[in-house]
């Protein structure tokens, strides 16, 4: 699908709709219906689903999953504000994005990345407040043009993680965090270490750590950029609730526990790294 320079999932799914709407309407019949939906079901586990079960990242990067406390949290969360500190933060356009992506990526994990794909109904994925989705019927990493720019190095590089079969989402985040991190380019970094920001403080916030000490420390353009990520993301929560239902439902139904709880994991990913790499 790399041939079409538009997401051919779009076209797929308004595709899948009509026909599903035609069987309804003109076949009326349970038996092709139920065939129609097994079908869609079956490509999904063969592309997709049957990912969920693979081995873990951690044992792919030999990283062993640690325990932490608060305090390691701000320990975390210190050395991350730091580091957004000596960032030199100059916007990239999406076109630089897409191309330094795929070299983020293969620097973390060797292997046949295609551009990613802006989606055509992005405002759909933005009052769904998602910023992007993988494909299991074209193989497609997508994702949402309209959201804040420092999002979509991290976005684009977690959708391509799906691409090479790494499906839970926290997961995804971990390797996207390590492609950002680790990249050549100033933007990817600050891209990585900001949202990682907004994970440890997040985790931080829900256990009772006054996080304005930390909040304080960033710089004038990652303070501006959370104050426009938060701003827009409440100015489009249309679908907001209803999408977080079906995708914490999906979550579930592949075998993760903890559904759309399980992204913000990570921090347990980063923590870990950190750790093991003497970097805390």
């Amino acid at each position: 699908m790399s041939l079409f320079p538009f997401s051919v999932f779009e076209f797929v799914v308004i595709g899948l709709i009509i026909g599903l709407i035609y069987l309804i309407i003109k076949i009326r019949s349970l038996t092709f219906i139920i065939r129609y939906l097994l079908i869609i079901a079956l490509i999904f586990t063969c592309t997709c689903g049957i990912n969920y079960k693979r081995s873990s990242i951690t044992q792919t990067l030999d990283i062993t999953l640690v325990d932490y406390n608060n305090d390691d949290l701000e320990v975390l969360c210190q050395y991350i504000i730091d580091q957004i500190n000596q960032i030199d933060i100059n916007k990239i356009s999406d076109s630089q994005i897409i191309q330094n992506a795929k070299t983020a990526m293969n620097n973390i994990i060797p292997g046949y990345y295609p551009n990613a794909k802006p989606l055509l109904f992005s405002h759909i994925m933005t009052l769904s407040h998602l910023t992007g989705t993988f494909s299991p019927f074209t193989l497609e990493a997508n994702y949402n043009v309209e959201i804040p720019q420092f999002q979509k190095p991290f976005t684009i590089c977690h959708e391509l993680s799906h691409l090479q079969s790494y499906m839970v989402e926290s997961e995804a985040n971990f390797i996207a965090y390590l492609a950002c991190i680790n990249s050549d380019n100033e933007y990817f970094n600050y891209s990585g270490y900001l949202i990682a920001y907004i994970y440890v403080s997040n985790a931080l916030y829900k256990n009772d750590v006054d996080v304005s000490y930390y909040y304080n420390q960033l710089p004038e353009k990652a303070y501006e950029d959370l104050k426009e990520n938060q701003q827009f993301w409440n100015d489009n929560d249309t679908l907001a609730e209803i999408t977080n239902t079906i995708n914490d439902a999906y979550l579930k139904a592949n075998s993760v526990a903890e559904g759309t709880n399980s992204y913000s994991e990570v921090v347990n990913y980063i923590y870990s790294y950190h750790y093991q790499n003497n970097l805390l």
